[in-house]
């Protein structure tokens, strides 16, 4: 019998990819801006943390759509 997460791929592989580089971009521009002074002039529209966070997820959403590519 064999034991599964029950977690299928909702896109392909190549989409997959993608999400994960975007993902990584994000992570990049999160932790730039986060080491830059705070501005009141210059706010921006969504803090770093954000960036971050939404990085993180689009890494795992895409590394669940490679998964096919393991079998």
């Amino acid at each position: 019998m064999k034991k599964s997460l029950g977690i299928d791929a909702i896109f392909p592989w190549e989409i997959g990819l993608v999400v994960i580089v975007i993902g990584i971009i994000f992570i990049y521009i999160g932790n730039k801006q986060s080491k830059k002074t705070f501005d009141f002039d210059k706010l921006p529209l969504t803090r770093p943390t954000t960036k971050i966070l939404i990085g993180a997820v689009f890494i795992i959403f895409g590394s669940v759509q490679l998964i096919p590519l393991l079998s």
